[in-house]
């Protein structure tokens, strides 16, 4: 008979209270709360809304837990993975508003200059000017990182369909 090997207690909890839209993370060796996530589907019922708020221990991958989290939950609401967020600069840390980290999970906006200016960022390693970055509206849907076709493939796709 094999013995049953224990569980591995995960070191931190992603919490829901009383079924409200309202996710805490929560480090389990020490009770505290490392951060919090609005999280709930749009009124119109077409992509999940998300807002997230890293307190401590940041740059630890726990946004990218939660945004992760976010997206299994779009997928059980029936939308497919797409989600919304408001990256804005008035976050907790205004000196480092969080465009970058948004789009480096994957997101976009409809703001092209915006973008560029974000894609330009992150190519050459800097951090965006928090005085002159608006706030933005960003959206995540999972098959927009879907690969750039050649125009021959793109006539052929056309021409054999």
């Amino acid at each position: 008979m094999t013995p049953i090997k224990p569980r591995k207690i995960p070191q931190n909890l992603i919490y829901n209270p009383k079924g409200t839209d309202l996710y805490k993370l929560i480090n389990l060796k020490n009770g505290s709360v490392i951060g919090q996530m609005v999280a709930y589907p749009s009124i119109n019922k077409d992509v999940y809304i998300a807002s997230l708020a890293i307190y401590r221990e940041r740059r630890q991958g726990f946004g990218k837990m939660f945004l992760d989290f976010a997206k299994n939950m779009s997928k059980k609401c029936g939308f497919e993975g797409r989600m919304s967020v408001y990256a804005s600069t008035l976050a907790l840390d205004p000196h480092n508003p969080p465009h970058i980290f948004y789009r480096k999970y994957g997101f976009v906006s409809e703001d092209k200059e915006m973008l560029n200016k974000i894609d330009k960022c992150i190519k050459n390693r800097k951090q965006l000017d928090y005085r002159a970055t608006p706030s933005t509206l960003m959206y995540y849907e999972e098959d927009f990182r879907v690969k750039k076709y050649s125009l021959l493939e793109r006539l052929k796709n056309y021409f054999i369909k």
